[in-house]
């Protein structure tokens, strides 16, 4: 995939072009021209994919480089830059079949989603090194293993896979091959996610994928980023409330030996007032938040004057949250019937 990027303000392009070489690892090369002249004149040796340009430039503006590109490269993949003032050029630039446009200031989320629909528009065109055959069996794959993944469905991705492996195996592939192939597994697999997910998962597989040593571990790196993409999906699925909750759980346990760990302490944690995260904590976990801390500080303290038999009651008690020791012993006694000492010794 090769970009060019049309724009008159420095700042703006050498921006898009940053954003590009952050975004999609599919890009093999980025130019720049700074006016539709510049561009016509880039074209002749650089012959990019697409084209990202501004509507406003001097020279040559936008709409008169769409309409030449349209006449001499007629395969070009054209996305305009435009701001809400000019949605008027939007109108005009469609009479060139322009594939899409990015609203300024350029988001990464949107211009990704703009490259993942021109990939998914036309799979075989980014993966012309493949054979007819493959391309078919691998846009099925990934087509697939994205609606199982989506779905969380585990027994249909460990198939899926399985399927696709034994594929690969059969075409005789060496591992560099392997390595190609997966390149544009990814692509395609990153762009249908997009399709399906505002926000998808982790994206690390690809280094994974060039560093594999050997096609067990390709599959293996490939594994452990499907189980990635599940557990952001399943998260995801997760109500509001429920990850509210988990999350001051999950502080509760971290900071359990804070003495000042309140209500108003974790409500600032997740982002919610007190009152809400105190009834939502109520109705999923059926106890107050004051309740459950004290009880995890307990379970904690006990646990330690089992398992750590030389160190002292008073330190325990105070690396568990409770700077007040006899408040501690009563309330340890009150829940488990004896004192934190009788404990110990009978432990």
């Amino acid at each position: 995939m090769r970009i060019l990027i049309v724009e008159d303000e420095v700042v703006i392009r050498k921006g898009i072009k940053k954003l590009l070489e952050e975004l999609h690892k599919g890009i093999t090369a980025i130019e720049e021209a700074k006016n539709g002249e510049e561009a016509l004149l880039v074209m002749a040796s650089f012959k990019p994919d697409i084209i990202i340009t501004d509507i406003q430039m001097p020279f040559m503006n936008g709409l008169d480089l769409c309409a030449a590109v349209r006449e001499g490269y007629p395969d070009v993949e054209l996305i305009i830059l435009t701001g809400f003032a000019e949605f008027e050029y939007v109108q005009k630039a469609l009479r060139y079949q322009v594939t899409d446009y990015l609203l300024k200031p350029v988001t990464k989320d949107n211009l990704q989603k703009v490259l993942m629909q021109i990939v998914l528009k036309d799979p075989a065109r980014w993966t012309m090194s493949l054979d007819a055959d493959s391309i078919r069996v691998l846009k099925n794959t990934v087509a697939a293993l994205v609606k199982a993944v989506v779905a969380e469905n585990k027994a249909d991705i460990g198939r899926i896979m399985s399927d696709w492996r034994n594929y690969c195996t059969q075409r005789a592939f060496s591992l560099l091959d392997l390595k190609r192939v997966m390149g544009h597994f990814y692509i395609m697999f990153r762009s249908e996610l997009m399709m399906n997910l505002k926000n998808p998962g982790p994206d690390e597989i690809y280094s994974l994928n060039n560093n594999a040593s050997s096609v067990d571990e390709l599959f293996a790196a490939w594994e452990r980023y499907i189980e990635e993409q599940l557990a952001f999906v399943a998260q995801a699925h997760v109500p509001r409330n429920k990850r509210v909750v988990d999350e001051a759980i999950a502080m509760i346990e971290e900071s359990y030996g804070n003495p000042s760990l309140n209500l108003n302490l974790l409500a600032v944690h997740c982002g919610v007032n007190p009152p809400y995260l105190s009834k939502m904590f109520r109705e999923i976990m059926k106890k107050p938040i004051t309740q459950f801390i004290s009880e995890y500080r307990l379970e904690r303290a006990r646990d330690r004057l089992k398992n750590e038999e030389s160190e002292k009651i008073t330190l325990i008690s105070e690396q568990c949250g409770f700077n007040d020791y006899p408040y501690f012993s009563k309330i340890f006694k009150r829940v488990y019937g004896i004192s934190p000492l009788e404990y110990r010794e009978k432990n």
